[in-house]
């Protein structure tokens, strides 16, 4: 975005792709002389490089003496913006909007930082204000796209997709984010279809790379062979290009010290991975392990706050290049450098393939493999990873924790636990509280079975937005015999109300083959036991890890067949039911699912053998 608009601010007179009005200086707006001119290329030449507070000062130093000076504005607002100064992007690009009222591109601009700000409907307002202007600008329609979704407004943002695709449809980043809003709505083969599509048009295209294995887990159409297949294509097409650069750590290699311990993520923040993570950043024992905190979240929060207090080294590397986050951690001396995202979004595991640290470990964050030879190892547990079963679809070594591969920190606010609603309602309510995009045809035909199995039974559905998605849904339980009259969808709620749903649902069904993880350990909190179909992958065991650590594993099914008969023997004992939902808390409490503390110890010795293992086999090799 940034060459369209140097080439914009730079070339008046110039027409931007697909069709652009004119951009030259509207009335009123100061046009650059000779000398300015100067100064401005002296100041993108710093923008360009990275040098972001260099180009600020050289920006405001333009308007110290030209305060109208439109190009020195708009670029200030843009480099605010990639600094994350989102209030004060907001007022300069408001100025730049004001004093170029017929410019499209100042809207779409100001509409970038509205909505980084989190003020979506006036980032909606100002992009459809910018195509009102010029209907043919792709990019304003992909940013109203993103901004409608996040609204879940999702059959208009698709809508706008097809726009800008029907423009520029060999653009691979408007493929890549129509996929997305596709694997959103549980068009899972569609979603991978427009990833395949994006990495066609742009081989290179690390995320959209990354988004389509990720989509591969939720798909029954792929074997796990074959989904371990296209992690590796992914190390090979963009992280073993990077293995020349590796070099030698000059970390000392002594064992029993305290070591080094670097977390990775951009997500310490309101999200799933910090329900898993706070516990073991709140246990570690400093005589063991120093730990530091690399950053990657834009927008920080109440959560990030609470996780920086802890005792550890925080550094925030958003906005800061693989190569630089690195070299920072290079000099930081990490000894073992731990990936808590995968292939989710906004990963680093660029970084981890130019090897920092000398031990490298994936946890936490994904259910599979990175497929990078520069990730030594992989956390688990053996009900997750039965030794002899999926080493073959993992690149790391697997490191099995003695009871359960990661902890729960239960909310620290939540609804009681009320009766089991079929007491009242005299029918069974099953739930399904996982994204859409997990609920895949298989599972919809299973979950008929079920309700055949019951005929008076229901299923409460949260997630699933109103519009064609919803009708589409509906469309799918009709045609295995499935009324509407036994179906309740919800949209996505709040988080307290989103809990207190719970309520509402007698027994939960866990989707498969990309099992629930935060979702089942919350339903459980919930007071509601969940039935899972345990695979033969890890995305397809979680549940079973859950359930197993809560002494759980009679709902544990191990095909469809028996997956219908224990959602259906479950359902069929409601003083059960009611007492499972009565005891589930202290159930959880007295389990190795929430016990951080000894979870913590289990993974810091894995540290100290993995840590042994390094000393030992860098010391043989350099003899």
């Amino acid at each position: 975005m940034l060459k369209d608009l140097l080439r914009q601010l730079l070339t008046p007179g110039t027409r931007r792709r697909a069709g652009a009005h004119e951009t030259g200086p509207s009335p009123g707006v100061v046009a650059p002389g000779r000398g300015l001119q100067d100064r401005l290329t002296d100041a993108l030449d710093r923008q360009q490089r990275g040098d972001l507070s260099g180009a600020e000062q050289a920006y405001r130093s333009i308007l110290r003496g030209e305060p109208r000076h439109f190009q020195a504005l708009h670029l200030l607002g843009h480099v605010l913006t990639l600094q994350a100064r989102f209030g004060e992007a907001v007022e300069v690009l408001s100025r730049v909007a004001a004093l170029a009222p017929e410019d499209a591109e100042a809207r779409f601009n100001l509409a970038r930082a509205l909505r980084a700000q989190g003020r979506s409907r006036e980032a909606e307002q100002a992009l459809r204000g910018a195509l009102r202007l010029q209907a043919r600008f792709t990019a304003a329609w992909l940013s109203l796209a993103g901004v409608l979704s996040d609204g879940e407004n999702l059959d208009e943002a698709e809508d706008c997709y097809r726009a800008a695709l029907e423009l520029e449809p060999e653009l691979a980043e408007a493929q890549y984010n129509y996929g997305n809003l596709l694997h959103r709505e549980g068009r899972i083969e569609e979603a991978i279809g427009r990833y395949r599509k994006a990495l066609e048009l742009k081989p290179d295209f690390v995320r959209a790379h990354s988004n389509l294995i990720y989509a591969l887990n939720f798909s029954a159409d792929y074997s796990p062979e074959q989904i371990f297949g296209e992690h590796v294509e992914w190390a090979r097409r963009h992280a073993k290009p990077l293995a020349s650069g590796i070099r030698p750590h000059a970390n000392s290699r002594r064992p029993h010290r305290v070591l080094r311990v670097g977390y990775v993520s951009a997500n310490f923040r309101d999200h799933a991975v910090t329900y898993f993570f706070e516990p073991v950043l709140m246990h570690h024992e400093p005589g063991r392990v120093a730990v530091h905190c690399y950053s990657d979240v834009r927008q920080p929060d109440g959560h990030t706050e609470r996780l920086r207090r802890y005792r550890c080294v925080w550094r925030d590397i958003a906005g800061q290049g693989d190569e630089a986050v690195a070299e920072l951690v290079r000099s930081d001396e990490i000894d073992i450098l731990v990936d808590l995202t995968g292939h989710t979004d906004n990963h680093r595991l660029l970084v981890f393939a130019r090897k920092p640290a000398p031990v490298q470990v994936t946890w936490n964050g994904y259910a599979n493999t990175t497929g990078m030879e520069t990730m030594d190892y992989r956390i688990t547990d053996s009900f997750a990873d039965p030794p002899g079963m999926t080493e073959h679809l993992h690149s790391e070594k697997l490191v099995r924790l003695p009871e359960i591969y990661m902890a729960f920190m239960p909310p620290a606010s939540s609804p009681g636990v009320g009766p089991t609603p079929a007491l009242a309602n005299g029918y069974i309510t099953f739930g399904s509280f996982n994204a859409l995009a997990k609920i895949t045809p298989q599972v919809v035909r299973t979950w008929s079975k079920i309700l055949h199995a019951l005929p008076t039974s229901r299923l409460l559905m949260l997630t699933v937005p109103q519009g064609r998605t919803h009708a589409r849904v509906l469309e799918e339980f009709a045609a295995h015999g499935i009324t509407s009259a036994r179906l309740e969808f919800q949209r996505r709620l709040p988080f307290q109300q989103f809990l207190a749903a719970h309520g509402r649902a007698d027994v939960a069904l866990d989707p498969f083959p990309f099992h629930g993880t935060t979702t089942t350990c919350q339903t459980l909190w919930m007071g509601v036991p969940v039935i899972t179909l345990a695979g033969r992958s890890h995305v397809s065991r979680v549940g079973a890890t859950m359930l197993s650590s809560v002494g759980l594993a009679q709902c544990i099914a191990g095909d469809e067949e028996q997956y219908v008969a224990r959602a259906v023997a479950r359902a069929g004992d409601v003083r059960l039911l009611q007492e499972l939902r009565a005891g589930m808390r202290q159930r959880m409490l007295g389990s190795p699912l929430t016990h951080g503390e000894r979870l913590t110890r289990y993974l810091e010795d894995a540290y100290a053998k993995m840590w042994e293992d390094y000393c030992r086999q860098s010391s043989g090799a350099a003899r």
